[in-house]
């Protein structure tokens, strides 16, 4: 089987998985179906344009030259100044960098719970200057709003501390 049969079929699946779940929406109620109709209208659209991109399209700038690429061995083997150049990403993440990205994880999750989402954003642009983080916060909080608040109707989570800070 071809590379492009393979794109197809597996984008084939994918379009009968957002068709089912379309058809399955339109036994839901109202607003049990604000949330999997538009994404599964919104996948639908682009597995369409996807197959259609890798049907019409040109594939020539896909393929490489495997003689040209070197082989992950091969670069660990070079001497010189280019083998202390390698990027961080060739080199292979240790565990502390793997550690420090679960932590930052761990205390944003630990601020959503909290203090709410609005505010553990705010928090966390702090590597961001004043201005940057004000933005930043100002367009995730209105799109938030508009999003949850406004058109799904839902009630916002102030977080567990928010009954101290009513007071």
């Amino acid at each position: 089987m071809s590379r492009r049969a393979q794109d197809n079929l597996v984008a084939a699946v994918l379009l009968a998985l957002f068709a089912g779940v379309i058809w399955l929406c339109q036994d839901f109620g109202p607003r049990a179906r604000m949330i999997p109709l538009p994404l599964a209208i919104f996948g639908l659209i682009l597995t369409a344009i996807q197959i259609v991109w890798q049907n019409v399209g040109s594939t020539d700038e896909l393929r490489m030259d495997m003689i040209e690429v070197p082989a992950p061995d091969s670069a660990g083997a070079q001497s010189g100044p280019v083998a202390a150049t390698r990027p961080a990403a060739q080199r292979g993440a240790s565990w502390r960098e793997e550690a420090r990205a679960l932590g930052i994880v761990a205390v944003l999750l630990a601020l959503v719970l909290l203090l709410g989402p609005i505010l553990a954003v705010f928090l966390f642009t702090r590597h961001y200057s004043l201005r940057a983080g004000v933005i930043y916060t100002a367009v995730f909080t209105a799109a938030t709003y508009l999003l949850f608040f406004v058109a799904l109707e839902i009630q916002p989570y102030h977080g567990i501390l928010a009954p101290l800070f009513a007071q």
